[in-house]
């Protein structure tokens, strides 16, 4: 077995080291950190058109470089190495990969080409700040960590073809700027409880949503103080909020469960890389 990276696996690394060594330096990531959406908008999409970065690991019929997390793991390696504020864990590594895995065809063709071009970023939203618990990282998933109806999750309701949102979740990674949420939420009766995934346009923005960028109404949405400061987290406020189910009804609770905990796995080695 050849454990050695590749030609494109080396000009990855290669062209990013240089762009953000010209991009990135120490005074760049001060001020990019203590800018309203805590990171260069303008080197994001610098990267995403150059390199293709939020598409890294995304297949080239939506749009990306149909690369794997080998690559998306050397591309973390040198956002690190510079220190580089940029939603590349909450879009790449977290979010983009739930939508691929259990979005339907239609949210996969309206939202990942958009995620791949650098036009939406996404997050994933986890209420009382058990995403890594959500993700299996620290045991197995299949427990109640959506809040299980109780205060403090977030539940979810069926509004005629659609849903609405309630409850608040703390320390979601760029919460406080991305386009789209995945959010966890609660759904159901007692009896037949379950936790699935739904999508929330933040912004107002992607294909086929009209209300320009005023965001979605209900959603409360403020950047909290973080020890790191190139990983900006928001707390979020749900009231009513319009979403749409992850999937469009295809995909069970434990189908959501082992995406997530597929996710966890890609977006440990992204995180350990970085």
């Amino acid at each position: 077995m050849d454990a050695a990276f590749t030609e494109e696996q080396h000009e990855i690394r290669r062209t990013l080291r240089e762009l953000l060594h010209k991009r990135c330096g120490p005074d760049e990531v001060k001020a990019a950190v203590r800018t309203p959406p805590g990171y260069d908008e303008q080197l994001w999409r610098q990267l995403a058109a150059q390199l293709g970065l939020p598409g890294l690991a995304l297949p080239a019929a939506y749009g990306g470089a149909d690369c794997g997390p080998t690559e998306l793991a050397l591309a973390c390696e040198e956002t690190g190495r510079a220190v580089l504020p940029s939603p590349l864990i909450a879009t790449a590594a977290l979010a983009a990969p739930l939508i691929l895995a259990l979005g339907s065809e239609r949210q996969r063709a309206e939202l990942l080409p958009a995620i791949a071009a650098g036009e939406l970023t996404a997050t994933p939203v986890v209420p009382a700040g058990r995403l890594s618990t959500a993700l299996a990282l620290t045991g197995p998933n299949d427990g109640d960590w959506a809040g299980g109806g109780r205060a403090g999750g977030i539940q979810a309701r069926a509004q005629g073809t659609g849903w609405r949102l309630y409850g608040e979740a703390g320390q979601v990674l760029n919460g406080h700027t991305a386009d789209v949420l995945v959010v966890a939420a609660h759904t159901g009766g007692f009896a037949r409880s379950r936790t699935l995934l739904f999508l929330v346009r933040a912004n107002g923005r992607g294909p086929g949503r009209g209300e320009g960028a005023g965001g979605a109404p209900g959603l409360l949405r403020v950047r909290q103080t973080a020890l790191d400061e190139t990983r900006p987290q928001a707390r979020l406020e749900l009231r009513d909020v319009e979403a749409e189910l992850l999937g469009e009804g295809r995909c069970d609770g434990a189908a959501v469960a082992r995406a997530l905990a597929a996710t966890g796995a890609t977006a440990a080695a992204a995180l350990a890389a970085e």
